[in-house]
């Protein structure tokens, strides 16, 4: 694997979140912020290492584990704002954010001089982490391709909700929904937003149940199973971390 290349692309967010891309203002988004994208890096960065060393079927080859990388390091730069733009934050952007945050690594890829077919593979992996999209095979050129995919996905949802900060920011999480809703105002249909940040917390339990858990364990091609420890049965540090958080909002509410 090319650790150059990663490397390369973790200063290229680095310096777009703090300000220094000519391109692009501060990172302000209340949510949606660097270390959501380094949780999210984390485990994929787990689910790599534990695919490699069971020799999963099938075993990732470094160069294909490498656009994973790009992609979950580039998968929110959609919530950038553009230089001298400074209305708002970057949350206004959050209901296309997926299709900016393409752009960004399209950008990337193209002036570090790497093929439009990789940059092809990176877009489609990135647009795996949107919630109304699922991973498709038909997208990608080989089974490795695709399970990469499902693993971006897949770290994007653990990333967030397996945080041990995550229900403390939920509320900056409701105020990004808002942003975004007012946003489009007058342009789009509103969207079905809970109306407190309350509410939010008291639906996440429903959330998970309906929406993430398909996710993670169809869509997404079950591949949150290799983080199982030990390997396929034993318990899984980031689902008991979400476990934790759900049972405590229904303990909440119960009270």
């Amino acid at each position: 694997m090319d650790m150059g290349c990663i490397e390369k692309a973790w200063t290229a967010l680095e310096d777009a979140v703090a300000g220094k891309n000519p391109h692009f203002e501060v990172l302000d988004a209340p949510y949606h912020d660097l270390e959501h994208t380094l949780r999210a890096s984390a485990c994929y960065a787990d689910l790599v290492r534990k695919n490699q060393s069971l020799n999963a079927v099938p075993t990732l080859t470094p160069e294909i584990a490498e656009l994973g990388f790009i992609a979950i390091l580039f998968h929110d730069t959609g919530y950038l704002k553009e230089r001298g733009d400074h209305v708002g934050t970057g949350a206004k952007h959050a209901s296309y954010h997926v299709q900016r945050s393409q752009h960004f690594a399209q950008a990337w890829m193209k002036a570090e001089c790497m093929d439009s077919k990789s940059a092809r593979e990176v877009e489609n992996m990135i647009s795996c982490t949107d919630f109304i999209v699922s991973p498709q095979k038909k997208l990608f050129p080989s089974e490795q391709h695709y399970i990469t995919a499902c693993m971006v996905g897949t770290a994007d949802l653990l990333g967030q909700m397996a945080a041990p900060d995550y229900i403390e920011k939920l509320p900056l999480l409701h105020e990004e929904m808002k942003e975004a809703q007012n946003h489009l105002r007058g342009t789009h249909p509103p969207l079905n937003l809970p109306e407190t940040p309350g509410d939010l917390i008291r639906q996440t339990p429903a959330f998970y149940e309906k929406i993430i858990k398909p996710k993670l364990f169809h869509a997404y091609a079950g591949v949150v199973r290799l983080l199982n420890d030990p390997y396929p049965d034993g318990p899984n540090a980031y689902l008991n971390q979400i476990k934790v958080h759900l049972d405590l909002i229904a303990n909440t509410l119960e009270e």
